[in-house]
């Protein structure tokens, strides 16, 4: 699963908020891991419901500042109360929040680049094709 991976996946011990849409509900969970595509969080106790392809918004606030990062997204997995989600849109303030945030805790500025160039390229690309339909 790794091999198919291209983006830098960092551990991150936070406390976000994830809302999942038809469930009405606000989980408070922990962020295990972030990266550009994507995050890995735990809601400390297993959702029964079937959320599988749901789409989401996970908020995770930085500082007393206010800077937060927030990504709207889909469920990709589930199980119990580990949840990974695939991020489909992403604010500018919050890209470069998670940037810094990745940038701080990699050592590959290099890498990071190639990924925020192939993340916007396939944004663009993706939507291109919506206007096309």
């Amino acid at each position: 699963m790794s091999e198919s991976r291209r983006f830098t996946r960092i551990h991150f011990d936070a406390e976000v908020q994830l809302h999942i849409h038809l469930i009405d509900d606000i989980h408070i969970a922990h962020l295990i891991d972030i990266s550009l595509k994507g995050a890995l969080v735990d809601t400390d106790r297993p959702i029964t419901t079937y959320i599988k392809e749901r789409s989401c918004i996970m908020t995770l606030s930085l500082d007393a500042h206010q800077q937060k990062i927030t990504m709207q997204g889909k469920i990709i997995h589930h199980e119990g109360s580990l949840i990974g989600l695939e991020s489909l849109h992403i604010d500018l303030d919050s890209i470069t929040n998670l940037r810094t945030l990745i940038q701080l805790n990699t050592s590959d500025d290099k890498h990071l680049e190639t990924e925020l160039s192939h993340m916007l390229t396939n944004y663009e690309n993706l939507n291109i094709s919506r206007n096309k339909s």
